[in-house]
């Protein structure tokens, strides 16, 4: 029973932080489509749970800012879901996911894609029409939470498990 704790936690976890980003990333699009959206939401906390410009408050600063360095995690628990649902073979999905090319893929490609986001909304380079950095936010800061992000999704990925410990055998 102790070893199907974790499994459930993963799964728990991976929803929670799945929902959350994509929560996230969906007001990061409304605000890409109107800048001032966010305003029907003034006064209550869901502001704070939204991209949204910092209001000077702490939860606005860390709204706007600090949110990114669950960035990673919150993409890999997208991943995870999925997986946990499209593959019938939990063992060997297990087994891939815990690899660490898996790992260094998934991971390096969501941080090449937050980069470059970033970049957009700093410079407009890429010609994407982002709404570009919102009060607040300073680009270089983004740049090192996804890193740290990226760096925690490393271990948040390990952690994550398919199917009981017991239920598994590495190949070497």
């Amino acid at each position: 029973m102790q070893k199907d704790r974790r499994v459930i936690l993963s799964f728990i976890s991976a929803a929670v932080l799945a929902l959350f980003g994509f929560i996230r990333f969906s007001s990061d699009m409304l605000t890409d489509a109107n800048i001032g959206w966010y305003s029907m939401l003034e006064g209550t906390i869901f502001r704070y749970l939204m991209r949204a410009p910092s209001d000077g408050t702490f939860l606005g600063d860390l709204s706007v800012q600090y949110v990114k360095i669950i960035s990673i995690p919150c993409a890999i628990s997208g991943l995870f879901i999925v997986y946990r649902f499209i593959y019938h073979d939990l063992r060997d999905t297990d087994i891939r996911w815990h690899r660490a090319f898996t790992r260094i893929l998934y991971i390096g490609m969501f941080l090449a894609a937050f980069t470059i986001m970033e970049i957009e909304k700093a410079t407009h380079l890429f010609g994407f029409r982002m709404a570009g950095l919102l009060e607040g936010e300073r680009a270089w800061l983004n740049h090192i939470l996804h890193l740290i992000s990226a760096i925690i999704g490393w271990f948040y990925m390990s952690w994550l498990k398919f199917i009981p410990q017991k239920d598994i055998s590495y190949p070497k």
